[in-house]
């Protein structure tokens, strides 16, 4: 099945341009909304985002699944058929995707031929998921459910949501008698200050705690003075210098500001490795932008994994849409999601992560 993507005004606009380029044998296989951004918020309305699928010739027959073509990712061939049935009630009440109807066809015992009947891979490969890491979720739900999936797409999306929850790592009991330093690390422009202030107004708004935070050098200057401004605000001592021997007393929790480092810079990231050292209790959390393609902030994820990084907070989440390309880093890393931060506004939103927010509503799930 070939998956195209479109933008509409509403759903009558989606069906008009949906029969004109793909004709009535197109198959809906989820409908979200994309709001707008910038200044054209305030008169737009938000659009909508459909992802459509269009059987290829063969009336059912299996597709093997597409094989890897390079280390970069590629994949040839084309997911299998779905078995669909015509678009005709898209802009109907109560409706916003349609479900195909039949039952797949027997597989014999070709393993990859059976992998290849799930038609849900292409949908996720579309939306964001890497084809090695689409594998994995099918392999999970062939485990659970079975080789051969449901007749109906929209029960195969529903099993395909829970093998994804299932690979969620919970956050680590951090409980201590000592207070919690937390310490933001992460490449320059990545968004830690913001994420960092999102946090403190947190802790004394919502919390009730108390806190320090430290701004604090490292090979340049830490300028981002955003740090010192909400400190004003909230009563929160900043600090410029860590002291050896520094008592953690008289506070709850601790927030440590510092500056980003280039993944590719070798010394940045060691001399980073010894400034962490030197601060006791620390959890690190790596603040990587969510907006990135993925291949750029996977390798970021590799060069910061050398540290001792507690959990990854993902920022810029408003500016992403497919929020399950996050899922590459449950799935192919051993990092822990502990935030998602959207926009600059201070606290806005600051998420604690959980699966329901990354996994999408798929057709019908």
């Amino acid at each position: 099945m070939n998956v195209t993507r479109f933008l509409a005004r509403d759903a009558a606009d989606a069906v008009g341009q949906i029969r004109s380029e793909l004709g009535p044998s197109a198959v809906v296989l989820s409908v979200t909304q994309s709001p707008t951004s910038g200044l054209s918020r305030l008169w737009r309305k938000p659009q909508l985002e459909v992802l459509v699928g269009v059987p290829e010739p063969g009336d059912g027959a299996p597709t093997p699944l597409p094989q890897k073509t390079s280390e970069a990712g590629e994949w040839n061939g084309n997911a299998p058929p779905p078995g669909g049935q015509h678009l005709n009630q898209l802009d109907s009440d109560g409706s916003d995707f349609l479900k195909p109807n039949g039952t797949p066809p027997s597989a014999g015992t070709d393993p990859a031929l059976v992998k290849g009947l799930w038609r849900s891979g292409a949908v996720l490969v579309q939306m964001g998921l890497q084809p090695l890491h689409m594998e994995k979720v099918i392999e999970r739900a062939q485990s659970q459910y079975g080789d051969l999936p449901p007749p109906s797409l929209a029960q195969e999306l529903g099993i395909i949501r829970a093998a994804l929850a299932s690979f969620w790592r919970p956050l680590a009991s951090t409980k201590g008698s000592a207070p919690t330093m937390h310490v933001f690390v992460g490449p320059p422009g990545s968004g830690k200050t913001t994420a960092l202030c999102k946090w403190l107004t947190k802790s004394i708004l919502t919390d009730g705690g108390t806190a320090r935070a430290w701004r604090l050098d490292g090979r340049g200057a830490n300028i981002a003075g955003l740090l010192d401004f909400y400190g004003e605000i909230l009563d929160v001592p900043v600090e410029r210098e860590w002291n050896v021997g520094q008592a953690l007393t008289g506070f709850d929790t601790g927030f440590v500001d510092l500056p980003g480092v280039n993944a590719h810079d070798v010394t940045g990231l060691q001399e980073l490795a010894a400034r962490l050292g030197a601060i006791p209790n620390a959890q690190v959390h790596l603040v990587l932008n969510a907006a990135y393609d993925v291949t750029v902030t996977l390798a970021q994820a590799r060069a910061f994994a050398a540290l001792p990084v507690s959990d990854v907070i993902f920022t810029h989440t408003d500016e992403e849409k497919r929020r399950i390309k996050l899922w590459n880093f449950v799935l192919g890393t051993n990092f822990t999601l502990r935030f998602l931060s959207g926009g600059q506004n201070i606290p806005g939103d600051f998420l604690v992560a959980a699966p329901e927010l990354l996994i999408p509503r798929l057709a019908g799930a």
